[in-house]
């Protein structure tokens, strides 16, 4: 008898077949097309830094300092349609509408800057996508006047003028870094007390007589607590691979935060960092600090502008460090000391 159509294992087994081979096919489509679009994502940056690279060899104003490090940033804008730098103008065209549309998702647009920095005798030019603007610590990347600086050094502030003020709970305070989850550390400008680390000798932060004031009478005395982020720190001993931690809401500063905040290449825990460092300022004028580091069965301080360690007994300034949540919004100022940031 003739046979007129497929029988239903037939069926099952061709689609069976084709399941199989869409299995194997897709991904490999897939990956065809995600390495298709990161290729011209690259491209199109390459072409992006050239073009800002053409348009400050035509407008050098716009050029950082001659000075290891120094950087600023070029909006996409002006190198598509212009903009004024410096109070000079720039015509713009040196990208089109097209060079701005995102290849992995040509509905949205890139939004980022280039970063132009000054390093080892010769300016490099890179890329910089834009952070979320929702986050306290994504604002503060694209919007505070030290965006160039915190894009080249991981959210760092460094420097010996920098604009980092900030009002919290009704004290002036300085912003230290912004963090990989967009949270903020602030460290108060001036003192809160002067306390003996422990008069027991002990090195310990966590039994210490400075964790009880600062996470009990400290904390409480704060109007805007509710903002502050329990923080887990470094506390030592130097030179290690952070063998102890602590996590608490209120800290003091760390070694690392001390030395970071130079811009002097020279710094590290062995060296002085007064140069180019505006936290040294603070230790100058007011006299010795505590951190929150201990090396050997004494505490690392910062005075004159120095590391140097003190026995736990002795009594220093104690300046408070606390992280503030991502959810926190910069609801006025410009970050100078005449006109800090306000929290809200």
């Amino acid at each position: 008898m003739d046979r007129k159509g497929f029988t239903l294992i037939e069926l099952i087994a061709v689609i069976v077949i084709l399941a199989l081979i869409a299995l194997i096919v897709f991904p490999a489509i897939n990956s065809v097309i995600h390495t298709s679009r990161e290729d011209a994502y690259n491209n199109q940056i390459a072409t992006i830094e050239k073009a800002a690279k053409q348009l400050s060899y035509e407008n050098t104003f716009v050029l950082p300092d001659e000075v290891n490090d120094a950087s600023t940033t070029i909006e996409l804008d002006c190198l598509l349609s212009g903009c004024t730098i410096n109070g000079q103008k720039i015509t713009g065209g040196y990208i089109n509408e097209d060079d701005i549309v995102d290849p992995r998702n040509t509905k949205e647009n890139l939004n980022g800057v280039i970063l132009i920095t000054y390093e080892s005798n010769q300016y490099t030019y890179k890329y910089q996508e834009s952070t979320s603007k929702n986050s306290i610590g994504g604002w503060l990347l694209d919007n505070d006047s030290s965006k160039a600086v915190l894009a080249a050094n991981d959210g760092v502030y460094k420097g010996s003028n920098v604009s980092n003020y900030v009002n919290f709970s009704g004290s002036t305070w300085r912003i230290l870094k912004i963090n990989s989850d967009d949270t903020i550390t602030l460290v108060k400008n001036s003192e809160s007390t002067k306390l003996s680390w422990d008069n027991n000798s002990s090195t310990n932060f966590a039994d210490s007589s400075i964790n009880s004031y600062l996470n009990k009478t400290y904390y409480n005395s704060l109007s805007q607590k509710n903002l502050i982020k329990p923080t887990t720190q470094c506390v030592g001993p130097t030179g290690s691979e952070c063998s102890q931690t602590y996590t608490s809401n209120v800290g003091l500063l760390t070694t690392n935060d001390y030395t970071e905040a130079s811009n002097d290449i020279s710094c590290n825990n062995n060296f002085p960092c007064k140069n180019g460092n505006y936290l040294s300022t603070y230790s100058v004028s007011s006299g010795a600090e505590y951190t929150m580091t201990y090396q050997g069965n004494q505490i690392e301080s910062i005075s004159n502008g120095v590391l140097t360690t003190v026995n736990p007994n002795t009594v220093l300034n104690i300046r408070p460090v606390v992280t503030i949540k991502s959810t926190a919004k910069i609801t006025g100022g410009s970050g100078k000391s005449n006109n800090p940031y306000t929290i809200g």
